[in-house]
C-alpha cells in the first residue's frame, strides 16, 4: 500500500496496480505499451479523484484520495449543500473530460509531427481511456457519478421520495445492461452491471422504509440548519435542532439521519455511552461511517461480542487498519487467540503505525505468551 501526504492524501492499494496490470495486459501488445497502458490508467483515475476532491475543498470540505480495485474512490469530511454536492460530483468527469480533450489536442500534433512514436500512442491511449470512462460513468446507475447527479437533481425537485426515483432507475437501467451484455457474451462488464443493479435494488428496497415525515419540507430544512450549524461550529445549537427533527419524525429516514449526526456530535463531547444508545437499535441501517462509530464505541464500552460483529461489516463497507485493531483487541480480551493474531496480522497489512505501541497494550497481555503472537513481535 502506497501512502502520498499532503493536502490532499492519497493511498493507493495494492489490487489497484493487479487491475491496471490486467487492463494494460489485455490492451497492450508489447512490454512498453503495457507501461504506457499502466500510466494512463493511474494517471486518469487520479484526474478524476482530484475534480471531485478539490472541488470539496473549495466548499470547506476535507478529501483524501483512495485508489481502490476498479478505480479511485474520494473520501470526504465536511457537509454541502445540494448545489454544492452536484458540482463535487460533476467535477470529477469534467476533469475527465478536460484530460480527454488535452489528449486529443496533443494527439493532433503528434500524428504529423511523430506518428509512430510511443508518445502518440500514449495520448491516443489516453484520448479513448477518458473518453470511454467518461460516458460510462454518467450513466444514471448508482454509484456511478451519473446515478449520484441523477439522485441530487431529483431530490432537489421531489424531496426525499427524489432518491427513491433515482435508484428504481439505476436498478432498471443496470439491469437491462446487465443482460445485453449477457446475450452479446461480454459476462465479465454484464457481471457487474448485474451486481450494481442488485445494489441498487437493495438501496432502493431500504429506501421504501420513507415515511410521511420524510416529506416533510420543514423537517427537512430543520435537518439542514443543523448540519449548516455543525459547519459553522455551533454543534449544541445543532444537537437541539437534531432532537427536534427525531421528536417530530419519531421514524423513517430523517429519523435515521438526525441519530446519526447526533451520535456522532455526542462521540466528539466523549458522551460515549449516550451515543452509543443511540446508535445500537440501528446498527442494520447504518451508513458506513456510523457502523465504524459504534463499532469504537461498543469496543469502549466493553461491548466485545457486539464490537466484533460491528467490526465485521465496517470492515466489508471500509478495510481499515483501526477497524481491524479493534477487532483484534475485542478477541483478545475473550482469549480468541486465532481470531485476534488473524486481525492483528491484517491491520498490520492496512500500514498500521506505531507498531510496537499497538503490540504493547494490555488488552494482549492473554496472547502475549502465544507463540503465534510473539512471531509478529519479531517482525
Amino acid at each position: 500500500m502506497l501512502k502520498i501526504p499532503g493536502p490532499i492524501p492519497i493511498t493507493i492499494y495494492p489490487f489497484f496496480w493487479i487491475v491496471a496490470a490486467g487492463i494494460s495486459w489485455l490492451n497492450a501488445y508489447t512490454f512498453s505499451q503495457g507501461v504506457v497502458w499502466m500510466f494512463v490508467v493511474l494517471f486518469s483515475v487520479l484526474i478524476h479523484e482530484y475534480g471531485h476532491a478539490l472541488s470539496a475543498l473549495a466548499f470547506g470540505q476535507k478529501a483524501q484520495i483512495q485508489l481502490v480495485g476498479f478505480g479511485g474512490v474520494t473520501q470526504r469530511q465536511g457537509k454541502s449543500r445540494l448545489w454544492q454536492e452536484f458540482i463535487i460530483v460533476l467535477n470529477g468527469p469534467l476533469a475527465g473530460l478536460l484530460f480527454c480533450g488535452a489528449a486529443w489536442w496533443a494527439h493532433r500534433w503528434l500524428s504529423t509531427a511523430a506518428p509512430y512514436s510511443l508518445a502518440a500512442y500514449a495520448v491516443s491511449v489516453t484520448f479513448y481511456v477518458n473518453l470511454f470512462w467518461t460516458f460510462v460513468n454518467l450513466l444514471p446507475i448508482q454509484p456511478l457519478d451519473g446515478g449520484k447527479l441523477l439522485a441530487i437533481a431529483l431530490e432537489a425537485l421531489f424531496g426525499l421520495r427524489g432518491t427513491k426515483i433515482a435508484l428504481f432507475i439505476s436498478l432498471l437501467l443496470a439491469g437491462a445492461l446487465g443482460l445485453f451484455l449477457f446475450a452479446i457474451q461480454a459476462f465479465l462488464a454484464g457481471s457487474i452491471l448485474l451486481l450494481l443493479a442488485y445494489e441498487s435494488f437493495r438501496s432502493w428496497k431500504q429506501s421504501l422504509s420513507l415515511t410521511k415525515q420524510d416529506q416533510n419540507f420543514i423537517l427537512q430544512h430543520l435537518l439542514k440548519d443543523a448540519e449548516h450549524d455543525i459547519q459553522k461550529g455551533e454543534k449544541d445549537q445543532a444537537l437541539i435542532k437534531l432532537q427536534r427533527v427525531r421528536d417530530l419524525s419519531g421514524a423513517g429516514v430523517l429519523y435515521l439521519a438526525a441519530t446519526e449526526e447526533m451520535a456522532h456530535l455526542l462521540a466528539e463531547k466523549e458522551c460515549f455511552q449516550e451515543a452509543y444508545q443511540l446508535l445500537e437499535p440501528y446498527y442494520s441501517k447504518l451508513k458506513p461511517e456510523s457502523l465504524r462509530l459504534l463499532h469504537q464505541l461498543a469496543y469502549h464500552q466493553g461491548k466485545w461480542q457486539a464490537a466484533i460483529a460491528y467490526g465485521d461489516k465496517a470492515y466489508r463497507f471500509f478495510p481499515s487498519y483501526d477497524t481491524a485493531l479493534i477487532n483484534a483487541l475485542c478477541h483478545s480480551e475473550l482469549g480468541h487467540v486465532h481470531p485476534a493474531i488473524g486481525w492483528l496480522k491484517c491491520a498490520i497489512r492496512e500500514g498500521i503505525p506505531n507498531l510496537q505501541e499497538v503490540l504493547d497494550k494490555p488488552e494482549f497481555d492473554s496472547i502475549r505468551n502465544d507463540p503465534q503472537f510473539q512471531q509478529i513481535t519479531v517482525l
